[in-house]
């Protein structure tokens, strides 16, 4: 018979953790790697009779290999805390498993931002390759927005159209802080990877009129009316933050003296 595991990461998901784990009880296993919880997380895991395995953090990827590592299931699906499988998308992984006609498939993600489901702007489909056969693909051990890879060319990679449910920004501090811990980690990748503008000045000038235009205007983001008009904002801010650090590490770290 045909098992499937369900691997999700967390660290004070209190929040999220039990619209995830209801949207999946349908699963064979539930495996949660825990990096350190000290709010209710642990306790809303065990109602729902997960694995759960304690881990250090050691960067997004390394834990969610960390989880594969522990599935048992011929078929992995990969969440965060803070997505939701929908009745529809349960269905149609039901009918993956069973049609044999891929080896792993990409989901269409909804985004909810502030309250409204965004389907314009480039937040929609926002596919993610998260559904495939155990030992197939791994995450790729980038210090952000880590994706499965899939190496060997001979894996069929098939697609499903139900999306699944992802509560990214709930509140405007939920994005400021989640902006702020990510353009850290981005500036600090630029940097040891060489992957460096060739004008400071320039970038920070026109990180957000260029971002503006391209989620608002090129991407359709005014289709979502008022939430789309503070999305292109918010994100147009969070790639000018991006440079700024990029620029005070520069700064600081070595010694250049930026005009």
């Amino acid at each position: 018979m045909t098992r499937t595991s369900v691997v999700i990461i967390t660290k004070n998901e209190e929040a999220n953790i039990r619209r995830c784990l209801e949207s999946v009880k349908w699963a064979d296993e539930i495996i949660v790697v825990d990096s350190g919880s000290t709010d209710t997380t642990l306790d809303i895991c065990k109602e729902y009779e997960c694995r759960v395995f304690h881990r250090e953090w050691d960067g997004y990827a390394n834990q969610k290999n960390y989880a594969l590592d522990q599935a048992n299931g011929d078929w992995i699906l990969s969440l965060d805390a803070d997505e939701e499988v929908t009745s529809e998308l349960a269905k149609e992984l039901w009918w993956a498993v069973n049609s044999d006609s891929a080896d792993a498939y990409s989901i269409p993600r909804l985004n909810n931002f502030l309250g409204r489901w965004m389907r314009h702007g480039g937040w929609y489909p926002d596919r993610q390759l998260r559904f495939f056969k155990r030992n197939v693909g791994r995450f790729k051990v980038i210090p952000l927005h880590e994706c499965v890879e899939i190496k060997d060319p001979s894996v069929r990679i098939g697609k499903l159209s139900a999306p699944l449910r992802h509560y990214t920004y709930q509140t405007v501090a939920d994005f400021v802080r989640k902006a702020d811990r990510y353009t850290s980690i981005e500036a600090d990748a630029m940097i040891k990877e060489g992957r460096l503008p060739k004008s400071i000045t320039l970038s920070l000038i026109m990180a957000m009129p260029s971002k503006f235009v391209e989620v608002y205007f090129y991407k359709g983001g005014w289709r979502d009316g008022l939430h789309g008009f503070i999305a292109a904002v918010l994100m147009s801010a969070r790639v000018f933050l991006r440079y700024v650090k990029l620029w005070e590490a520069l700064g600081i770290k070595n010694g250049v003296k930026i005009r």
